[in-house]
């Protein structure tokens, strides 16, 4: 037997915080351009942090997925401006229902007890 009788309702939630967050970020263009420059930054000073052929392939690596990430985001974001880059709204329908659901099922066990 499941442990947690949820369902899957807290990997929802978490889901569609995820979503929420993105948007948030996306919607404003000066959270978007910092986000952009951690995103190049970061990886970048992993390159003084310890040099060995491989971790300097793998830090090249994360550069180019971190400019090609922000190239795509932004291409998104200037054919669509104002749009939300997530559609949450269909998963937070199913939240609530889901929730209605266990709250259904813990007051009928409730009521036969």
């Amino acid at each position: 037997m499941e442990p947690f009788l949820d369902g899957g309702l807290f990997e929802l939630l978490i889901a569609i915080g995820v979503g929420y967050t993105f948007n948030f970020i996306f919607k404003r263009k000066y959270l978007l351009i910092l986000y952009s420059l951690i995103s190049i930054i970061v990886p970048v000073l992993l390159l003084f942090a310890k040099m060995s052929e491989v971790f300097i392939w793998l830090v090249g690596i994360c550069i180019f997925n971190a400019v090609f990430l922000i190239f795509l985001l932004w291409k998104q974001r200037l054919s669509e401006p104002g749009k939300s880059l997530i559609e949450t709204d269909k998963y937070v329908g199913m939240y609530i229902q889901g929730r209605q659901i266990v709250k259904r099922m813990f007051k009928i066990k409730a009521r036969t007890n």
